[in-house]
């Protein structure tokens, strides 16, 4: 006996209507508005308002099913992540989000996801804001939201291609930062 009415609906589908409505709905407990002041600085984009306004929330998101087996990779605008066969227990839906493309903020998910075996990152800065910012104490963070903060990624920064490379063993929201 099926539970749903028609019968090529399937769990991925269900899974992707679920997480896009999720992404229009949004979060009003967002970690941009929330950080502390005497914490570390999330890096801004430049981005020229005009710039600002050609991006819609369709093209600050995107989602896959990554399969435990292969592994695979999903990548939005300056984000990339590479997760690597058995990894996961069983395939699973993955997704980026920009909630704001003025900062280097992303929400990686499915949140509270962990994995066997770390998923690797990596972030451009290319389109930073450098202004005050020394570039070797940029960083990856992922926001901890028990104590409102953001808490270091093991990570290498490459100078020249102006990229952050980390690895990840959960999901969560994960952002550029620096002192």
């Amino acid at each position: 006996m099926s539970y749903f009415p028609a019968k090529n609906i399937s769990l991925k589908t269900l899974s992707i209507v679920f997480l896009v409505t999720l992404f229009f709905v949004g979060c009003s407990n967002s970690p941009v508005s929330n950080i502390e002041d005497d914490g570390p600085t999330l890096l801004s984009r430049s981005i020229s308002p005009k710039e600002d306004a050609q991006f819609s929330s369709a093209d600050l998101f995107t989602a896959k099913v990554i399969s435990a087996t292969y592994g695979g990779v999903l990548s939005l605008y300056d984000v990339t992540i590479e997760i690597p066969a058995g990894a996961l227990d069983s395939d699973t839906l993955f997704f980026i989000k920009i909630p704001d493309i003025t900062v280097f903020y992303n929400e990686f998910g499915t949140h509270g996801l962990y994995f066997n075996k770390p998923v690797k990152v990596t972030m451009s800065y290319r389109d930073a804001d450098l202004s005050g910012i020394d570039e070797s104490t940029i960083r990856i963070g992922w926001y901890n939201p028990v104590d409102n903060s953001y808490q270091d990624v093991e990570c290498t920064v490459n100078l020249e291609t102006k990229e952050v490379t980390g690895y990840l063993n959960h999901f969560s929201a994960y952002a550029l930062i620096s002192d």
